[in-house]
């Protein structure tokens, strides 16, 4: 139990400070193109990173047998290739940015459409990636998985963590 927990806190910490970093080097300001691209390049090593936090505290708190270590390789693929796809998307959207070409509201519906449907794909491919390792856990380790899970999608770990926070300070006197 303190593995898990550790592993949580950890990779929830991890989130916290990566998020903080995001939201200061937010691409907002309009100088040239070679400081944003560094920002970006930085701001994606530092997703890289808490992407691997996540998912060796995952790995970690499910205390996977020897049998499970087999299938959650093709899962811990899936996620990553995932969130490759989504950091080149990312650095696509900002390398047009930087160079000036504006798009037109219609086109800029028809490329976000194209990024929800890529991204409808990528997780399609990461639960058909998950349903064998999910088959083979035992209940505690399927309640885990659960919980882990929900910290591996970018929008939803602020608000897991701040839902952990509120779950661990309700009954501590203020």
């Amino acid at each position: 139990m303190k593995h898990y927990l550790l592993a949580s806190l950890t990779a929830a910490a991890v989130c916290a400070s990566a998020f903080a970093l995001s939201a200061a080097a937010a691409p907002n300001d309009q100088t040239s193109g070679a400081p944003n691209m560094e920002r970006m390049q930085h701001w994606a090593a530092d997703r890289e990173a808490v992407l691997e936090a996540k998912l060796a505290g995952m790995k970690a708190g499910l205390k996977l047998t020897p049998d499970q270590e087999k299938l959650w390789g093709p899962f811990e693929t899936a996620v990553r290739d995932s969130a490759k796809s989504r950091m080149d998307a990312m650095q696509a959207m900002m390398e047009t940015r930087e160079h000036g070409e504006h798009m037109s509201p219609v086109d800029h519906l028809d490329a976000m459409a194209d990024r929800l449907s890529k991204a409808a794909a990528d997780v399609k491919t990461i639960a058909d990636a998950a349903r064998p390792l999910y088959a083979s856990l035992d209940d505690g380790q399927k309640h885990n998985f659960g919980t882990l899970g929900r910290m591996l999608m970018p929008e939803r770990a602020r608000f897991a963590e701040e839902m952990w926070r509120r779950h661990e300070g309700a009954g501590m006197p203020e």
